[in-house]
């Protein structure tokens, strides 16, 4: 047995240290609440949080939240000052306004930081007929506000607070000023004239309603920022039907193309943030959950979301350097706030149904006169026998013998406790499906713990578990609609299954044959007949376990630590019975495979908080990160096996085995700092450097940075005096910003291992390494503007410029150097762009609430320099196209003479452009299209009154070219292999059929027509969409419905996704041909995406 060395048990220490605290917390979260509620109040009117001083007030709500509180000079004497104040149960800015009453203090809240002054020095006042004022104080949308303060100005001794219905009395002098001031709203006043009733109406204050965004590695008010990062809170995401957070984001984001892979139940999504940066490295923007850099968003629970921000620009993006070219999405998962106590309870039930899309085939009768014609044409319509007129009877739906309405169930439940010691966040969430095409399962089961320990005012304490689980079953239909004719069934007339290699009738038999027992279909193989006797499984199990603590050194300086453990464990087995089709080659065959992996990130920061002369404030921070992911697999297979087992020495021969082991690591050092003065001149610098084991020893570490500029105009007088700009930002960054290859040792010669040579382990590799190999980089200019007016319009607007350079390449090589291929740089590409977000509040008052949401992202890719030329295939990398250009003949139409097809020819001399009907003249060309879309956007609304809410998503893309490969493979073929099914001609199509007809379709010829289903601009076709992606309408049940219930809140609501897509493209639907799983062209559709229907109810205790 190998020695451990020092290295190895200090990873063992760590990791048990790691488990022990891990379970300790969770402990305390679960069980440490428990014993408060049950000796909660054991003493009538006990007093559970307290304080006897302010200073101890302020030391409360420090332990409790990210507050820093400031004094000025005058205040120092105050802070002893004795009181009796109850906290327990209250947010932050209640005791605030409370504390200001009862010892004369006033607040002025700047980001973090809570500066506490003296209340205004009282003057003189001449002696004056005191008089009773009555009011009632409202705020924007006509609710009364309870707890309002009402003093009078220059006299802050004299005072009161409203009541439950915003109502207050007052004695004051005639000709004072009343002060109405509340937390979150701007000070009112008003100047007393008699005895009239005052309604105040208060208005939101907008520094103190700024909006706290998640960047980076922290936390930031959103008008500090330089940045362009957009970001959504839970409440707009729960009209979401999908079980995918990906999937949330849907038209959601300008600039962010999100578009599934599969409608298959647990199948992903493809992101691309701003275009796409990379030809063979990475193109997915980073995921970082809860500060944890690389996290996997598949396994995430929606319900346990809070906040998505995804940063897209250089200065954002740069700050994750060598992983954020491609933007990133940041995730922070819900936490309890003290004072909390409350079991969140929830189900959805839902049926999906999958989508045809505009694809129609031909019935039995349609299909009989499209053969009979083509052969008619050929001439040797006499020789087919066996196509008979009975055929036109019949009419055998494939598409619903292979699909279903399949059930979906969600059960979620979450639990959350704070208090001045602990804050605790549970979750459990449980998900099942059924696919919608027969014979898929689906199960999830997901788990998730977060918990805070605040053991003093300085030190804070933080663990995190999160668990999944997920299995399948697959003994899938095939979506044969699109493979069999109608007039085949998968069974005979005795209700056996055929096995498709049955044949046609002949001779005078076809004359009363009975169907059932032939089969006209090509390819001579039925795949129910496989179905049944074949099938595969898999299941996976993950857990992350992460431990922290944050430590408060100064008021202005934190430590923060952030560590994380990751395992994931994969077991696939399938089987193919010896008496199927598919395994009559290997008399049956068994498949074993295991793969795990191991990852550990560390993160360790130092936090710069401090504001100097009340104007200049510094965030900044100071950190290292480590992060390491190890994998391991190992998989066997078996053939000539018995029949039924399933294991896999039951083969007759000996297994082939295989396995594959590799490991990657990152470290980063990095320095970020924001400068603010006087909250309307913003600066923003980070330099990074970044090591990762991907590159060779020499070209490991390189260095990213990023610089960033705003200005708050509209805190400048001459814009707030206008007083309808709430917000005026415009704003500039910079950055450099690194990706890295998708291999782990694509910089180095790695021979495998295979099979036996001359009875001798033989060593092969066909990929030679390249030491030089080193970063991407990507350079982003941004320009943003964001604007608020008439405190209802938000707009956003930006426009960038992404240049990649050292683009990572597969570089082809001569067979002379023993090798095919190497990875290298220097291909430059660049992406250009705008985006642009308007956010109206149309209707806002007591009752009624409106708002709609437009958001809109333009992108253009181009290749700018490639070393070794341009890659003529049928989708090019060529410099001046985007990438993945089409590159292929230009279809020309149809000869009205002939009906043959026509393509256009280009001369290479002169370059003139005519038209040939022989497809080896024509001329391949690259096109001004290719399969990314160039616009893509949402919009998205919210009605609102009293308790019922009706929520839309809308999205759209357009500018993307896809080639119908199901068109050009099969259902399209102008009947050159008459026993493959065909499509019905969508609208506007016709065929050929005497001369002069003007047609889109060539004449049908069985054997085909001039080779008029080659590869060409014939089937290329736009991409665009407008699709309402959701709806959901639910209702708030009334509080006093609820209240004899014990009950907090109830809602049930009824929703639907892919409701319906308007689009010209012929196929079934071209949003998942968008995604970079298909790259806009697939010969088939595999599993198009479902239309599904809910209902749900969630219940708050």
């Amino acid at each position: 047995m190998k020695k451990k060395t020092t290295s190895s048990r200090m990873k063992g220490y760590f990791i048990s240290l790691y488990l022990l605290i891990s379970v300790f917390l969770v402990m305390e979260g679960t069980l440490f609440p428990l014993y408060a509620v049950n000796n909660r109040g054991a003493e009538s009117g006990q007093k559970v949080t307290t304080a006897q001083t302010v200073k101890d007030v302020f030391n409360f709500i420090e332990r409790n939240s990210d507050f820093v509180f400031l004094y000025s000079k005058g205040v120092l004497s105050e802070l002893e000052k004795k009181i009796s104040m109850n906290m327990s149960g209250k947010k932050a800015e209640e005791i605030l306004k409370e504390l200001s009453s009862v010892a004369g203090l006033e607040f002025k809240i700047n980001d973090r930081q809570v500066t506490v002054v003296k209340a205004s020095t009282p003057q003189p006042q001449a002696v004056n007929q005191e008089i009773k004022v009555t009011g009632q104080v409202f705020d924007e949308l006509g609710e009364t506000i309870p707890g309002a303060n009402v003093t009078v100005k220059g006299n802050a001794g004299i005072g009161t607070v409203t009541d439950m219905d915003g109502n207050f009395t007052l004695n004051v002098s005639k000709g004072a000023t009343l002060v109405v001031s509340f937390i979150g709203y701007a000070p009112y006043e008003y100047v007393v004239k008699g005895t009239e009733k005052v309604i105040v109406k208060l208005a939101p204050d907008a520094q103190a309603l700024d909006e706290v965004v998640v960047v980076g590695y922290g936390m930031q008010r959103k008008s500090s920022i330089t940045g362009s990062i957009s970001s959504i809170k839970s409440e707009k995401l729960k009209d979401v039907t999908t079980p995918s957070v990906a999937n949330m984001l849907q038209g959601k984001v300008a600039g962010a193309v999100v578009a599934p892979t599969s409608g298959r139940p647990g199948d992903g999504v493809s992101i691309r943030v701003r275009g796409i940066g990379s030809i063979r490295g990475n193109v997915e923007p980073l995921w970082v959950i809860d500060g944890v850099v690389g996290s996997s968003s598949s396994e995430l629970n929606p319900n346990d979301i809070e906040t998505i921000s995804i940063l897209k620009d250089g200065s954002a993006t740069a700050l994750y350097g060598s992983r954020g070219a491609n933007g990133v999405i940041q995730v922070t998962t819900k936490r309890a706030a003290t004072g909390v106590s409350q079991i969140d309870l929830s189900a959805k039930f839902g049926v999906s149904q999958l989508q045809k899309g505009n694809l129609e085939m031909m019935s039995g009768a349609e299909y009989y006169d499209y053969v009979s014609t083509a052969y008619q044409n050929a001439g040797t319509l006499e020789a087919q026998t066996w196509l008979q007129p009975y055929l036109k009877e019949r009419n055998f739906d494939w598409w619903d013998y292979a699909t279903q309405s399949a059930p979906t169930q969600n059960y979620n439940i979450g639990y959350r406790y704070g208090n001045d010691r602990i804050r605790s966040y549970v979750s459990g969430d449980y998900y099942t499906e059924e696919g919608t095409i027969k014979g898929f399962d689906y199960d999830r089961f997901t788990f998730r713990s977060n918990t805070d320990y605040i053991v003093n005012k300085r030190l804070t304490l933080k663990a995190k578990i999160a668990a999944s689980y997920r299995e399948t079953f697959n003994q899938e239909h095939s979506l044969a609609y699109t493979s069999y004719v109608p007039w085949d069934t998968p069974w005979d007339s005795q209700g056996n299954l055929k096995k498709g290699s049955e044949g046609t009738p002949t001779g005078d038999a076809a004359l009363t044959a009975n169907p059932d027992d032939y089969w006209y279909s090509d390819g001579g193989s039925n795949y129910a007949y496989d179905r049944h006797l074949n099938w595969s499984k898999s299941r996976s199990n993950g857990v992350d376990l992460g431990v922290g603590f944050d430590y408060k050194i100064f008021d202005w300086l934190t430590f923060e630590s952030n560590n994380r453990i990751g395992f994931t464990n994969n077991y696939s087995n399938s089987y193919v019975d010896p008496n199927s089709r598919s395994g009559s080659g290997t008399n049956g065959s068994y498949y074993d495979a295991e793969n795990n992996s191991r990852s550990i990130y560390a993160s360790q920061l130092l936090r710069f908080l401090k504001t100097f002369g009340d104007k200049h404030e510094i965030n900044a921070y100071l950190g290292y990160d480590y992060d390491e992911y190890r994998y391991w697999d190992l998989s066997a297979t078996a053939y000539k096996i018995f029949q039924g087992a399933e294991i896999i020495n039951a083969g007759a021969d000996d297994p082939e085995a295989a396995g594959t082991k590799y490991e990657k690591k990152n470290a980063a050092l990095y320095l970020n700092v924001n400068y603010s003065f006087d909250s309307k001149y913003l600066l923003q610098g980070m330099i990074r450097r970044d090591g990762s084991s991907l590159f060779g020893r020499d070209k490991r570490w390189a260095t990213f940075w990023s610089i960033g500029a705003g200005w708050n105009m509209h805190k400048e007088s001459f814009i707030s005096e206008l007083g309808w700009i709430n917000e005026l930002k415009p704003r500039i960054s910079y950055g450099i910003s690194g990706n890295q290859p998708g291999g782990a040792y694509e910089w180095a010669t790695v021979f495998g291992y295979t099979s036996q040579y001359a009875n001798e382990i033989a060593f092969l590799s066909n990929y030679q390494g390249n030491p030089d190999l080193s970063w991407e980089e990507t350079a982003n200019l941004d320009f943003g503007l964001d604007i608020r007016l008439f405190d209802r319009l938000n707009i956003t607007f930006d426009a960038y410029l992404k240049k990649v350079k050292n683009l990572i390449y597969l570089r082809h090589l001569s067979a002379v150097t023993g090798f095919n291929r190497q990875t290298a740089n220097n291909g430059k590409m660049k992406n250009s762009g705008i985006e642009l977000t308007v956010t109206p509040e149309i209707i806002r008052t007591k009752d009624w609430y409106w708002d709609i949401s437009f958001n809109m992202g333009y992108n253009h890719n181009e290749v700018t320099y490639m070393p070794d030329g341009d890659d003529l295939t049928m989708q090019a990398v060529a410099v001046g196209y985007p990438y993945l250009n089409w590159y292929m003949q230009e279809w020309a139409g149809v000869d009205a003479m002939t009906g043959k097809p026509l393509w256009f020819k280009v001369d290479e001399t002169t370059g003139e452009k005519t038209v040939t009907s022989n497809y080896n003249e024509a001329t391949r060309v690259l096109l001004d299209a290719s399969p990314t879309p160039k616009v893509n956007g949402g919009v998205s609304t919210n009605l609102s009154w009293k308790g019922l809410s009706l929520n839309a998503n809308f999205t759209f893309s357009a500018g993307a070219k896809i080639y119908n490969g199901m068109r050009a493979g099969s259902l399209d073929r102008d009947a050159e292999r008459p026993s493959q099914p065909a499509m019905k001609l969508a609208d506007g199509w016709s065929r050929w059929e005497k001369p002069g007809d003007i047609a889109t379709h060539p004449q049908l010829i069985a054997g085909g027509n001039n080779d008029a289903a080659n590869t060409s601009t014939r089937y290329l076709e736009n991409g665009d969409y407008f699709k309402l992606k959701s709806l959901t309408l639910s209702y708030n049940l009334p509080k006093k419905w609820l209240d004899p219930l014990k009950v907090k809140g109830a809602n049930v609501s009824v929703g639907g996704e892919n409701l319906f897509t308007i689009t010209k493209f012929s196929g079934q639907d071209p949003e998942i041909l968008l995604s970079s799983e298909y790259n806009g062209s697939a010969s088939s559709y595999g599993y198009p995406t479902v239309r599904r229907f809910t209902v749900g109810l969630s219940v708050n205790f």
